[in-house]
């Protein structure tokens, strides 16, 4: 009888170890996971910190950029102002059956650098056509319709299935590393 409880108690005590091992492995891993949770917190906190950063910087430099494009074409209008002022001074008028219509043919999908650059270029003169027969203009609006322009998301998923890293995608859309790793993130 007292071997059968020896043997008894033997049992409960090696069957409560294992019990206390199990417990002990399962806190283990909620305190991994835990942690791993913590340190995921941490980097989307730090990734939307920076992209918020890029962001205000972004905002800052279209700020400056408007309030320059606003002295430029107020510079503009007065000096336009000033042209025509002398012209009527001189006398210089023209008959409207005579003037020339002029289109401005539209450029689309350019990046960025390279229309301000050719925008530098070509600040004195623009490109037009005059039009002077009226069939001939309709069939070059009809020619010259603009293209279906894509979001910054459709742009950005376009180059990475081409084959571009996401250092050439910030470069060609001019915008942070950052900002693009996390619109492909969301994207997937």
């Amino acid at each position: 009888m007292v071997a059968t409880i020896l043997v008894f108690l033997f049992i409960a005590q090696v069957l409560s170890f294992y019990f206390i091992i199990l417990l002990y492995t399962k806190i283990s891993r909620l305190k991994d996971i835990e942690k791993s949770q913590e340190r995921l917190k941490d980097e989307m906190y730090n990734a939307v910190g920076a992209y918020l950063a890029e962001m205000r910087d972004e905002n800052d430099r279209l700020i400056k950029e408007l309030t320059m494009m606003n002295r430029n074409r107020q510079i503009h209008e007065n000096e336009n102002k000033h042209t025509t002022t002398e012209k009527d001074i001189d006398g210089i008028q023209e008959d409207q059956s005579t003037k020339k219509e002029e289109v401005i043919v539209p450029t689309y999908n350019l990046p960025r650098n390279v229309a301000a650059k050719a925008y530098k270029n070509n600040s004195t003169t623009t490109p037009t056509i005059t039009v002077q027969n009226e069939s001939f203009k309709e069939e070059l609006t009809h020619l010259v319709e603009p293209e279906k322009k894509l979001t910054l998301d459709e742009q950005i998923q376009e180059l990475y299935r081409g084959g571009k890293t996401i250092d050439e995608i910030a470069k060609m859309l001019q915008k942070g590393k950052t900002e693009i790793e996390l619109l492909l993130k969301f994207q997937h």
